[in-house]
Parts: C-alpha cells; structure tokens; sequence
C-alpha cells in the first residue's frame, strides 16, 4: 500500500516525495521549495496544465502531507516484522531490525548499529563537505581572480599602447631629422653645383665675345683691298694663331642621385641601430613576482618593499623569480633570473648570478 502510495505523492517537479506540498487553483500540487524556485523564475505558471496563478493562491495540501509523511514513517519500518531498522547488515548492505538479524537470510552476516554507521557516513559526509567548501572558495576566488585579470588585461593594453606610440614616435622624429639632413644635403649640392655653372657660364661668355670679335675682325681683314691686307696681316695671324683652348664640359656637373638615394633605407635603418639599444634578455612581466618591478623596456629590474597590483596567473613565481627570454640567431631560450637589488638587470654566466635555462 504504501508503495502505491507513494507513486501516487511524487511531486512532479522534482519527482520525489511531496515535501511541505502546496496545491495550486488548478489542483495540482508541488513541493513549497520546488515551487518556490518556479515563482523566482518569473514563471507562475502550472507545470503541469500551464494554468496561471497569483502570489496568494498556492494553499497547504494538508491531505497529501499527511500522507506523505505517513509514507516517509513506514519506510523506516520493516516491512516484514514491523518494527524499527536500528541496524544495518554489511554483508547486504541494507538496514535491517531486530528480528531480520536472527533470520536464515542474513545468517552468519555482520552487522553495525544504525547509529555507529550513521556516525561513521556522517563523519565522512562532513569531511566531504568541509572539502566541497573548500573546492567551492577555490572556484569562487578563481572567478574573482578572473575578472581581475580582464581588469589587468585592459591595463596592460593601455600601457603596450602607449610605449608602442612613444617608440614609434621616437623612431618618426629619427626618420623626420634624417630626412631633413638628406633634404639639406641635396639642397647644398645643388646650391654649389648651381653657383660652379654660373661662374663656368660667366667665363664662357667673356671667352665668346673675345672670339666673336676676332671672327668679325678676320672675316674684314679678308674683304679689305691688297694695300690695307698686307699692312694688318701680321696683326690678324697673330689674332688667329692666339686662340683660346677647345672648351670642356664640366666633370661633375650634375646632381649625385645615387649617393642620395642608393641604398637610401638601408643606410638609414644602419643610421637607426646605431642610436638604438638592443637587450639579449627581454624579461616577461607575466612571470615577475608582484614585488619585482621592471623598466619600461623590459630589460632591467628591481625589488619593491610593497607589492604591486598583480592578478595572480599561472606563469606567475611566488619568489623573487621571474623568466627571460634570449634570442640567439637560429634558437630561444627561457632563462630564470633571480631578483637582484643591487646587481645588474639580468642573469647572465660571467656575472655569478643564479640563472638556469628552463
């Protein structure tokens, strides 16, 4: 009876034994927990018909109460002798009464008092619960931690934003002097060149009017009569005979292109190394402990008395212990560096400082 019973008493929602049940105007009734959980849903709606109910109309079932825990109280009897399960047999691991000990089924079998073996699951339910408590803080403090690191992320951004804009505006303001110097050259050149072309132009033309005034004077000797020929000859050959060198081009002349523009940025990233500082080891503040503060550039470091803002992160060292990173042509290395206040910015072998390639 009380099987059937209990069939009929099952609480739809979560489908065990009414608990404190509720009946609804519909009536069908619910668990007070279960429905509880449907109204802060927002969903006041019969699960079973979808007939809507108000705040006030849930009622106590006081019929299916009573009977449930009726149902409950006889599954604490047993079924065949009717009285207590006080004692628990290990053998078939069920609870048994007084009088199933003695019976031919559980002959020869051990059994535990339903209370020391409630004591002994309580224990270990307890100490189970004090761990899911413990796993329950361990995944509420890693929430915690990540929406710290989603803080720390947009931190990180606006800071690589900004050394990368300071970098490249330095490099801008390199290129933007370079080619004002490379400006100023070629202007220069042509400057000169220019002035070494108008001399040589000058020149040319005293040497022109010279020659055209000895042409003029020759092509007149020729047309002048015998007498006036012969008393200005020796005048004229020696005119004729005094000419001046074939004039040549200038060697020169014109701009050097390729010295200003062969080879142009190569010679200007050459120009740029040589300004720039380049490190063997980049350090990853990723993997610094908070009290280890680095330079902007990630080359050099240094111990702080108070710790810095930091999420904590796997990579992340508890010591004064942070990784490097070396890059040697064809090959990375990680290199470990211990923390140092006094000495210098990173591990390296002839130093003495402690390091190790992980």
């Amino acid at each position: 009876m009380a099987g059937r019973l209990k069939d009929y008493h099952l609480c739809p929602a979560c489908s065990n034994i009414f608990t404190d049940p509720l009946m609804l105007p519909c009536g069908h009734s619910f668990c007070r927990t279960c429905l509880h959980q449907l109204i802060a849903t927002d969903k006041r709606l019969c699960q079973l018909c979808g007939r809507a109910f108000g705040l006030r109309d849930p009622r106590p079932n006081i019929a299916v109460r009573a009977i449930c825990e009726e149902i409950v109280k006889s599954e604490d009897m047993c079924s065949l002798h009717k009285e207590e399960l006080n004692f628990f047999c290990l053998d078939h691991q069920e609870l048994v009464c007084p009088e199933c000990i003695s019976t031919e089924i559980h002959a020869g079998h051990k059994f535990k008092s339903l209370k020391k073996i409630v004591k002994g699951h309580h224990k270990e339910l307890q100490e189970g619960l004090q761990e899911a408590k413990g796993r329950l803080k361990d995944y509420n403090d890693c929430k915690v931690n990540l929406f710290e690191q989603a803080g720390y992320i947009k931190v990180q951004r606006a800071n690589v934003e900004r050394k990368i804009r300071k970098d490249f505006k330095e490099l801008r303001l390199f290129l933007d002097v370079e080619e004002e110097a490379r400006l100023a050259d070629v202007m220069e050149e042509e400057k000169k060149k220019s002035q070494t072309i108008k001399e040589k132009r000058a020149a040319l033309g005293e040497q022109i009017a010279a020659l055209s005034d000895v042409v003029s004077s020759t092509e007149k000797q020729l047309k002048s009569d015998n007498a006036s020929f012969m008393k200005n000859i020796e005048t004229a050959m020696s005119r004729i005979q005094e000419l001046p060198e074939k004039p040549q081009l200038l060697p020169g002349a014109l701009l050097d292109e390729a010295k200003h523009v062969g080879n142009l940025k190569f010679k200007v990233w050459e120009r740029m190394k040589e300004t720039l500082a380049y490190s063997p080891v980049i350090l990853d503040p990723n993997t610094a402990n908070p009290r280890i503060c680095l330079s902007e550039d990630l080359t050099s470091l240094s111990l702080k008395k108070l710790q810095q803002e930091r999420p904590k992160n796997s990579e992340r060292f508890q010591g004064e212990t942070l990784l490097g990173c070396a890059s040697d042509p064809g090959r990375q290395q990680w290199l470990g560096i211990r923390g140092c206040v006094d000495g210098p910015s990173f591990a390296r072998e002839n130093e003495g400082l402690d390091h190790w390639i992980l």
